[in-house]
This record gives C-alpha cells, structure tokens and sequence, in this order.
C-alpha cells in the first residue's frame, strides 16, 4: 500500500522544479537540491526506520549533475522506484540516475537551452528590428509552455517508472536531432536577414561598369553576409577569443574597412 499522497508528489516536483539548479557546490554538483526534493519521500516512505533512512539519503548524496528540466523526468521515476520498497530500489535509483545524467544533459541543452534559445532569440530580435513585440509575446507563450512540459515532466516519470525514459530513450534522441536540424535551417535562413553586409565597389572595364555587390548577389544572395557570420563563428573558436573581444573587434573591422569604401 502507497504511503505516498498526491501532495507529497506534489511538493517533491516543486522543489525538484525551484531548488535542483540553485542549490549547485563544486563536490556532488545538483545532489543538494535532488536530495531536498526526494528526502521528504524517503522520510514519508523509511520514515519508520531511521537508520534505514539515513543510509538511504546518504546514498543519495552522492555527485549529480544534469539538465534540470529533464531531471523531473529522472526524479519522477526515481520516486516510484523508492517507493515500491523492493530491497535493492535505491541501488536501481542510483543507477538509474548516474546512467540517464549524461545522456538527458546532452538531450535538455540542446533542445531547450540551445536550439530553443537561438530559434526563439533569432525570431524576436527580427521582429524588434522591424518594429514588432509579437517575438516578446511568443517568448512569453513558450516559456509558460516550457512550465508545464517540466509539470508534466514529474508525473510522467513517476507513471511510468523507470521504463518511459528507457523505453523511448531512443525517441528522445531523434527528437533532439530533429530540433537542432531546425535551429540550424531556421538561423541560416535569418543570416541574410539579422547580418547586413554590403560593398559599394564598382570596377570599370571599358565602357561597362562592374557593380561588385550585383555581381555577388548574382552568385548567391546574401553571400557576404553568410561569409561574415562564418568567419566570426571560426573566429569564436580561436584561443584566447571571448565574445566581447570578438564584438570590439568587429566594431574596428567594420569602421576600418568603411574607412576605406570597402564595405
């Protein structure tokens, strides 16, 4: 018979949700936080043995570190493991919890924290350019959507126990491909758009006069702005580069080259 009610449940995703990022040292990284979050079930479930319980909690002390949205996902399932009481559940736990941490870090960034912040960063910011706060509104929109997807995220471990994130691990990982395929496509279509680079070079041969940009944009439109983006991002790469350093030397660059009717 569960002693689990669902406010316990509930209060274990919330602290799971508001204290697993926050509560970060440099020796077990997120544990403070998870074991915030699971402790009161552990107490609610060994609450009758203390010397069972203190072991319990201190092997789930140990070094953790993920993405915390899809943690609620490991939390969840976590939780139904120790709750079924079976002799070795907290070493399932555990092992559960080492083995997904790695994998769903990769998973989380870049769906949420990379494809996600760049497609939704580059949607807005070419809407503030031409005026409009529809790309704050959407913004807005996701994150409460983001919110509920990390809710939902809680329960639908801990229904499912360890065999949802095994079972659609898989799944998961073609979802994030198929997310970072889009930023990609969605960014490389806005360059032309977000990056305005130009050359007035004419060239006069006889009678004709060359238009250099005319020239380019009949090679490929938006030529120069895709070189520029290229030549930044190999730039950002290079040792001892920081983006402030890069962004002071592309004002001088810029100037410069102005400077001297290039650009």
């Amino acid at each position: 018979m569960s002693k689990l009610e669902k406010k316990d449940l509930f209060w274990a995703m919330l602290k799971g949700w508001c204290y697993q990022p926050f509560s970060f040292n440099y020796e077990t990284m997120q544990s403070p936080g998870w074991v915030h979050a699971i402790g009161p079930i552990l107490e609610k479930v060994y609450g009758d043995d203390p010397e069972l319980l203190k072991e319990k909690l201190r092997k789930h002390f140990v070094f953790y570190n993920t993405q915390p949205w899809m943690s609620q996902l490991i939390l969840g399932s976590c939780v139904a493991i120790e709750e079924s009481q079976e002799p070795e559940c907290t070493e399932t736990a555990i092992g559960l919890r080492t083995g997904l941490m790695g994998p769903f870090a990769g998973l989380g960034d870049s769906l949420f924290f990379i494809t996600g912040k760049v497609i939704l960063s580059s949607i807005a910011g070419y809407m503030a350019l031409n005026g409009s706060l529809f790309g704050m509104v959407i913004i807005l929109a996701v994150m409460v959507g983001i919110s509920y997807l990390k809710y939902k995220f809680f329960y639908l471990g801990y229904q499912q126990g360890a065999k949802f994130i095994t079972d659609q691990r898989a799944n998961l990982e073609m979802l994030t491909a198929s997310a970072i395929i889009i930023g990609f496509v969605v960014v490389g279509a806005m360059i032309p758009s977000m990056v305005s680079v130009a050359t007035p070079l004419t060239f006069q041969v006889g009678d004709v006069t060359i238009v250099v940009q005319e020239m380019l944009n009949t090679i490929l439109p938006g030529l120069l702005p895709v070189v520029v983006t290229g030549l930044i991002y190999y730039g950002l790469a290079l040792k001892g580069m920081t983006t402030v350093r890069m962004v002071w030397l592309i004002i001088v660059v810029a100037i410069a080259l102005s400077c001297i009717g290039i650009i």
